[in-house]
């Protein structure tokens, strides 16, 4: 099965659009840069922190125009750390069933919200995750087919990989503009937002 990607509106006039890849991009129409790309795994809690944090803002920025926003959802764990990279994988392969932007935001956000207490806990059980969606309002009859088949569990590794090989080495890692991000830069909203308008 495949899921149809579609754009979605967010409210202020800025577009969700979702791609190929899995990823998702927030921006106004028309504005390219700079450009926020932003690697996260469901399953890490610093991840969970970092996206409670500073999820209001990145919004406000794309809403803004004063940046483009790109989500990159991956697996950063190895198969043999389990259950996080169980966790990982059924959540993130559970997100590229939402096809619509506006509504694949909606889950990531209400996956956070549903994320395992730690690394050694097991989590995100396909009839949760298909739940969550219910509760979030992304579920269709395919979406529950989607998830409880993991239709895209090979993507999210092979694209993950991708990441893994073009230098992700930990999440969550943030690059502006290409540029990768130290930690001080991404421990608070306001050091981000200085980041990310620095570059622009």
């Amino acid at each position: 099965g495949e899921v149809r990607l579609q754009v979605g509106d967010i409210v202020g006039g800025a577009k969700a659009t979702p791609a190929e890849d899995g990823s998702l991009a927030m921006a106004r129409p028309g504005v390219s840069a700079p450009v926020v790309d932003i690697y996260t795994d469901f399953a890490c809690p610093h991840c969970g922190t970092f996206d409670k944090a500073n999820d209001p803002m990145l919004k406000e920025l794309a809403v803004a125009g004063d940046a483009k926003v790109v989500f990159h959802p991956m697996v950063i764990f190895n198969e043999s750390m389990q259950p996080a990279y169980g966790n990982a994988l059924r959540a993130a392969s559970a997100l590229r069933c939402v096809g619509n932007g506006a509504r694949w935001l909606s889950y990531q956000d209400a996956l956070y919200e549903h994320q395992p207490a730690n690394l050694q806990t097991e989590g995100y059980a396909v009839g949760e995750l298909v739940s969550v969606g219910a509760e979030a309002g992304v579920a269709d009859a395919r979406f529950e087919e989607c998830v409880r088949d993991q239709w895209y569990a090979g993507e999210v590794k092979r694209v993950s990989r991708g990441y893994v090989d073009s230098g992700v080495g930990g999440t969550p890692t943030v690059r502006v503009n290409g540029r990768t991000l130290d930690q001080d830069d991404i421990a608070t909203p306001e050091a981000l937002r200085e980041a990310i308008e620095a570059a622009a």
